[in-house]
């Protein structure tokens, strides 16, 4: 069950918001109510795995309070783990296996090929593990109610795909929300625009990446490969970005507040400026839990290059079990660590935008391929297809690419292309507004009206189309 399908805008969530903000109100069992529809939400995605979800609750509640009272490492390490090796069995065992088996001619990964992925595992994980570590430094204290943490690991807007949040930016909240009229109708602003930019734009476009993605080689002519790298660099984002805009409302609504996940990440000027915009609750974590302990900026040279390249590898490799998301994020931290050797930290950033369309954005683009290709070498032939042209068929678009480049389509890709080029995100409801006289609260009012309408046309008439990050 996901955001966009029909069960859960029209049955789950109005019985979800009913009752947590009902409890809520009368002051008793909010935590109690979100854990249970958290739990029924994770159930109705992920069937079994639910009782993981239960016992990851468990296990962090019980060691968190065992760090604080005894201040004995050993409960630390077997927190982590816990996390991290359940994470690593259920995401990375095949994948060391198989290739343990390639170097060996073993045939150990058999047994591993029936080991399925339990959605939104990646981001309890990396909360569990977060939660422990602040407790052993004393930034946070362990939560003596386990109610009031399960609400916390399991809460159901950003469970299966963030933000990853840090139990002490948000606790206050959880013991105490305090949902209104205004941070509702913020929320429901805010689910609305993300269903909006799922629905009417990633999901508009993703057929024109795919259809790209899946050529073949000699049919893939540059100006196809092109538009297949944009179109996925649209929906990426939007799909991405969608998503988080809705965990955000909802969590609203229930009067939680959960930082901000993007921030105009195609604007920036440099890779560096991307990752202080793209995924922030992710590189924000990479940062605090893995690079700083490493030493950080607080090292040498070399010892900085080193922790990028080996946190971005990381960052990589957190997103899935193959060697083009461990060269994703190598390629990232390798152009980082140029930024600082060429040019300074925030050299290219003063060149603007001339930096972010000859530099920035082509780089991103690039990066996007071995992120979506299957293979590293089926991203090296899409590099291939974009940079050697094959004269005469440099302009000619593939007969399965006209099929799935419908004017609706064309318009979309075009005016969010543009977008990008703007100094802010504009939305449709700023359009109405310069466009006519009507107030600001009508053009939202108007926008909501017309983009809810949209999308639930299209969600009752469409095929179930995932978010991306549920993958990972």
């Amino acid at each position: 069950m996901v955001f966009s399908e029909p069960v859960f805008l029209f049955l789950f969530l109005p019985l979800a918001l009913g009752c947590i903000v009902t409890a809520t109100s009368i002051g008793r069992g909010h935590c109690a109510t979100i854990l249970s529809f958290s739990l029924l939400f994770y159930y109705w995605s992920s069937g079994h795995f639910v009782w993981m979800l239960i016992g990851c609750v468990i296990a962090n509640w019980a060691l968190a309070r065992q760090i604080e009272r005894q201040r004995i490492r050993i409960w630390l390490l077997l927190g982590l783990a816990a996390n991290l090796g359940t994470l690593a069995y259920f995401k990375y065992s095949y994948f060391a296996t198989s290739n343990w088996d390639a170097l060996m001619g073993s045939q150990l990964s058999l047994r591993f090929t029936d080991v399925a992925l339990p959605i939104g595992i990646s981001f309890f994980s990396f909360q569990g593990v977060s939660y422990l570590i602040d407790v052993w430094r004393g930034k946070a204290h362990a939560e003596a109610n386990i109610f009031v943490f399960g609400a916390y690991l399991t809460f159901f807007p950003q469970l299966i795909a963030g933000p990853i949040v840090r139990y002490r930016d948000v606790i206050s909240e959880y013991r105490a929300p305090t949902p209104n009229r205004a941070k509702a109708a913020y929320g429901a602003r805010r689910f609305a625009h993300g269903l909006v930019k799922k629905v009417l734009v990633a999901d508009t476009v993703a057929p024109v990446a795919d259809t790209c993605f899946a050529l073949a080689a000699d049919d893939l002519t540059m100006s196809a490969a092109w538009i297949g790298a944009v179109a996925y660099a649209i929906q990426i984002y939007f799909d991405f970005s969608g998503y988080s805009d809705m965990a955000i409302g909802l969590a609203a609504i229930c009067g939680i507040s959960l930082r901000e996940n993007f921030d105009r990440p195609y604007a920036s000027s440099t890779i560096t400026e991307f990752w202080r915009r793209w995924h922030v609750s992710l590189s924000s974590w990479f940062r605090d839990y893995l690079y700083i302990p490493l030493g950080g900026n607080r090292t040498s040279s070399i010892g900085v290059y080193r922790n990028l390249l080996l946190v971005f590898a990381a960052t990589g490799f957190w997103h899935g079990a193959a060697w083009s998301f461990l060269a994703w994020g190598a390629y990232h931290g390798t152009f980082l660590i140029l930024e600082r050797l060429l040019v300074g930290r925030d050299g290219l950033a003063r060149a603007g935008n001339l930096s972010r369309v000859l530099y920035a954005l082509p780089v991103t683009l690039l990066g996007w391929v071995v992120f979506r290709a299957e293979t590293l070498t089926s991203a090296l032939t899409y590099w291939g297809a974009m940079f050697v042209p094959r004269v005469p068929h440099v302009l000619a678009l593939p007969d399965p690419l006209l099929r799935v480049l419908t004017p609706m389509t064309a318009v979309v890709l075009l005016t969010s292309s543009l977008a990008f080029a703007l100094p802010r995100e504009p939305t449709m409801a700023e359009w109405l507004q310069a466009k006519s006289s009507i107030s600001a609260e009508v053009a939202q009012l108007v926008y909501l009206v017309i983009g809810l309408l949209a999308c639930g046309l299209i969600v009752l008439t469409s095929a179930f189309s995932p978010f991306l990050y549920f993958r990972f």
